[in-house]
């Protein structure tokens, strides 16, 4: 075993790039890397059980691709590989996607390997980037305004579309891997193209690191490739944290992402930028977030100015509401609403599949002290007469908040609590005719408070479902017929 295989060896396993048994995808086009990831996979195939599948793709710029394409081959079948060749015209596929040839040939290779890698059920992709390949990506990556991540360059390792892109080749460089060719006898492909300038690589590649080797620093790449391992490590220790702050402190709902606004402007500045990158990454694919969105997020946050709503590409919503900061899709229009019920007494209703509404007359010796917030106690005796029932808010709502002086629109109680604008029609509004005895889970209604005069009470309980319900004749979650019998207050 050679120097440079034990050396590839141990940064596989000081990484974690391989487990047993697996299926491993090798982009193998040819060159001097990849018929070195290649062979170097052949030995460890057998210390990791693995099953290899070649994948090469001729890109249709040069008339000698079809002679590399059946070489690749060639050396697949002489190892007793699997191997899919596939060809793209990349000066086509660039106009049709509106990029330029470097980032077509790089979106074709990717969804090539992909696909390789669903057919045959394999875990991982590895590719030959090399730490010359390193040092490259952060000088283009400073050029372009990289923040950290972009100087921790290419990872050895990374989720990538249901499998993992692995580089085991970053410890090694060019020259390192040309003089492993030699010594195997290898005979590796030049790609002509490598010395144009007119791709922004070739460029920084054949000009610019020469110019500043020469006049600067001659080890700019060890120093580049330096920088990438450090800010590596940096990047996982703020991302590792970030993602602590981000379970801990969102709260989801079906459509909604919610932070509060005091804690997360708290945060930090380096996490709270990386907890809002995670808010927006759960609602828009990585391509389309920029830092200009994120610094565009992070400046409402601090603004703090309730009923600011900031659109960001796809159409997702930041809302300031009050104390929360909101991420959603849903537009504000859109108004979900309870569907108004009859409350039977004693029974349930449910409000739709996630909660339900309990009555029942308790005497004032049934109940606990202090009442919860989604329980009511209401004095039976004074409610006026009718039917109760379980609906949104609607226009008009007038509603006489126990502890107030006196009765007020609901909208401006809303309001007054601070409750968010898309979730007032959410609450469920506990009226008989029209005269409001509670908004659940907010506060009962002042004239119908018990006192010690009260001979009934009716206690109302506000509970979210420990699993679906089957309303009509089905079971409930604790196993008894549910019914929606009518009843209520009647004289």
């Amino acid at each position: 075993m050679t120097m440079l295989q034990l050396k590839v060896n141990s940064f596989v396993k000081e990484f974690g790039l391989l487990s047993d048994n697996e299926t491993i995808v090798l982009a193998v086009s040819g060159g001097p890397d990849s018929l070195c990831l290649l062979y170097m996979f052949n030995n460890l195939a057998v210390e990791y059980n693995l099953k290899l599948v070649v994948a090469h793709l001729n890109h249709c710029l040069r008339p000698e691709g079809l002679q590399e394409a059946s070489a690749v081959e060639k050396i697949a079948n002489s190892f007793n590989l699997p191997c899919e060749v596939k060809a793209v015209d990349i000066r086509a596929y660039k106009q049709s996607l509106g990029v330029g040839e470097e980032e077509a040939g790089r979106r074709a290779r990717y969804s090539f390997l992909l696909e390789v890698a669903r057919k045959y059920g394999a875990s991982k992709i590895a590719t030959g980037h090399h730490r010359d390949d390193q040092a490259e990506t952060v000088l283009l990556n400073i050029i372009r305004g990289s923040s950290l991540d972009g100087l921790s360059g290419i990872l050895p390792i990374r989720k990538w579309k249901g499998v993992k892109l692995i580089r085991p080749l970053l410890c090694l460089w060019r020259v390192e891997i040309e003089s492993y060719c030699r010594e195997l006898n290898l005979k590796p492909f030049t790609d002509s193209s490598n010395l144009e300038t007119d791709y922004k690589r070739n460029k920084l590649r054949l000009e610019l690191i020469p110019l500043i080797e020469a006049r600067y620093n001659p080890k700019i790449r060890e120093g580049l490739a330096g920088l990438a391992d450090l800010a590596a490590r940096d990047r996982h220790l703020l991302q590792s944290l970030a993602r602590l702050k981000y379970i801990k402190l969102a709260r989801f709902t079906d459509s909604e992402t919610i932070f509060k606004q005091k804690i997360l402007s708290e945060l930090p500045l380096a996490l709270r930028g990386r907890v809002v990158y995670m808010a927006i990454k759960k609602y828009l694919p990585t391509g389309k977030i920029s830092r200009t969105h994120v610094e565009q997020v992070l400046r409402q946050v601090m603004n703090n100015k309730t009923g600011q709503i900031l659109t960001l590409p796809g159409g997702l919503k930041v809302e300031q509401s009050y104390d929360n900061i909101l991420f959603f899709f849903r537009k504000p229009q859109e108004r979900k609403e309870i569907k108004p019920d009859i409350l039977p007494v004693p029974g349930r209703i449910f409000i739709g599949d996630r909660f339900m509404i309990e009555s029942r007359l308790v005497s004032l010796e049934d109940l606990s002290w202090p009442p919860c917030k989604l329980e009511a106690y209401l004095d039976y005796n004074k409610l006026p007469s009718g039917m109760i029932t379980v609906r949104s808010r609607k226009p008009g709502d007038r509603f006489f908040p126990q502890g107030a002086g006196g009765s007020k629109k609901l909208k401006d109680f809303l309001i007054d609590q601070k409750i968010q604008r898309n979730r007032r029609d959410l609450i469920p509004v506990v009226a008989v005719q029209d005269e409001i005895i509670w908004l659940a889970g907010v506060r009962i209604a002042e004239p119908y408070r018990i006192t010690e005069e009260t001979d009934q009470v009716l206690l109302l309980q506000y509970k979210a479902l420990r699993k679906k319900i089957i309303k009509k004749g089905g079971l409930s979650d604790d196993g008894r017929k549910s019914g929606n019998n009518v009843g209520g207050r009647g004289y």
